[in-house]
């Protein structure tokens, strides 16, 4: 078990929480890491929920965590194409 699709499988087996611990623990580059999962994800092994919380209609800048000066508080200068706004969960579907 050497490849980045079973690095990420492990990972999610071991309960790791988010993107960036996985990239810690397994030393994967995080471009390599999502494209793992979102092939993970493409062939079924893995289900990806999105929560129901995240960026508000309004866009950046209009959530709780914006700044005064109407700027994001996550750190985005805008949304990342391609990308989901918002919290995702990754679960291991059974095979």
């Amino acid at each position: 078990m050497s490849g980045p699709l079973s690095t990420v499988l492990a990972e999610l087996a071991a309960g790791t929480p988010t993107v960036a611990e996985m990239v810690r623990r397994s030393g994967l580059d995080e471009s390599v890491l999502r494209a793992a999962i979102d092939h993970l994800v493409r062939e079924g092994r893995v289900d990806a929920k999105e929560l129901s919380m995240g960026c508000p209609d309004s866009g950046c800048g209009g959530c709780a965590s914006a700044t005064a000066a109407g700027t994001p508080g996550c750190g985005l200068t805008a949304p990342v194409p391609g990308r989901r706004a918002g919290l995702v969960t990754l679960t291991l579907t059974r095979r």
